[in-house]
């Protein structure tokens, strides 16, 4: 072994555990994301924020050869996405909050970043154990099977006019190790208003590896979800399942529709249909929308599995709208499961996830 791949290996296990380590912290701080909080949740990631980039600045000036650069590409990549992260949720902090455009620019940063080094999840097994649910992480048989992908079938991540300058087109995760033969769910999850698919995916990525779920997200055609001209985006929906059906082997019986915050009150708008296919639905922190009342739509609500989330902090969507939906969706016949998060704000609730597939996979759908 050379002294130069001496080098290049003591640099990739150098900055590679830094940059895991910021992006689990960012996860923590994600999970617990409230505007007046910002500050203490800055101080908490400053130090893995700094120690990324002093490793980062020395994997800059590490010389790498030719056969080399498209690891060092997608690690600085990654690196850089990181860190603006970090440097725009520093910058909310700054304004206590107020700064929401800044909070957007993080989570988006945060998103780009494991999307680059996801591209590193098959040789470097602590990135693939990153990308799987805590309890997995030492699974090590899973880690190889999802390091070694069986026959023809495509697997992995999928986008048809999904860029991000792009609206209206979808990304698709499809676990690495799906035999063919094997009717797999589907999850199919919405982001929020001014969000975008390519993004929420991240959001979701890590249970769908985990648990063997085909993750579909697709992207609205306008800034937001159609609530008020909903079959614009009910259509655009139907023809991403129907793609995905075609493509691979669907359980039937298990299509969750879930969202968060405007995806989250268009999930119910689209879930509550005569002939949905969407078997579950989990809305995130949204609303039930009044014209579903108006228009009779309750009615489908009967025996069907929703599980709905919601915080007590939330500063858009109060908690009191979510307990009466609880209460109509009760009072419809649904087969409701609601579960209030104490101390959530306006945020996707990411640490539900495990449970919801819980409930998923034991729930069966009318």
């Amino acid at each position: 072994m050379t002294e130069n791949t001496d080098q290049l290996l003591d640099t990739i296990t150098r900055v590679v555990p830094a940059l895991l380590t910021a992006l689990e912290a960012f996860d923590q701080v994600q999970a617990n994301l409230h505007p007046p909080q910002l500050p203490e949740l800055m101080n908490f990631l400053q130090p893995f924020a700094d120690t990324l980039q002093a490793e980062h600045d020395y994997f800059s000036n590490v010389e790498f050869p030719a056969d080399a650069r498209h690891i060092r590409e997608v690690i600085g990549q990654a690196n850089g996405y990181c860190l603006r992260a970090c440097d725009s949720l520093s910058q909310a902090a700054a304004s206590a909050g107020s700064d929401f455009g800044a909070v957007m620019r993080a989570m988006r940063a945060h998103a780009r970043a494991q999307e680059y080094i996801y591209g590193l999840a098959g040789p470097l097994s602590p990135v693939s154990q990153y990308f799987l649910e805590p309890a997995a992480r030492e699974d090590h048989e899973l880690i190889r099977a999802l390091a070694a992908p069986q026959g023809a079938m495509k697997t992995g991540i999928i986008s048809a006019g999904n860029d991000r300058s792009e609206r209206g087109g979808f990304s698709v995760y499809v676990p690495e190790n799906l035999l063919p033969q094997q009717p797999a769910p589907v999850v199919m999850v919405l982001h929020g208003g001014t969000g975008h698919g390519a993004d929420f995916l991240w959001s979701w990525l890590r249970e769908a590896r985990t648990r063997g779920f085909i993750l579909v997200a697709p992207t609205s055609i306008g800034e937001t979800w159609s609530i008020n001209e909903e079959d614009v985006d009910l259509q655009h929906l139907l023809r991403v399942l129907r793609f995905v059906q075609q493509e691979w082997s669907v359980d039937s019986g298990r299509i969750m529709l879930a969202g968060m915050s405007d995806g989250a009150t268009f999930s119910l708008i689209a879930g509550l249909n005569a002939n949905s296919p969407f078997t579950h639905l989990a809305p995130f922190s949204g609303v039930l929308h009044p014209e579903l009342a108006l228009l009779d739509r309750l009615q489908y609500a009967r025996n069907k599995p929703i599980y709905l989330v919601h915080g007590t902090r939330d500063w858009m969507f109060p908690v009191e709208i979510a307990l009466m939906a609880e209460q109509q969706l009760n009072a419809a016949g649904a087969s409701l499961t609601y579960r209030q998060i104490e101390g959530l704000s306006h945020q996707f609730a990411r640490r539900e996830i495990p449970a919801l597939m819980d409930w998923f996979r034991a729930t069966e759908a009318h």
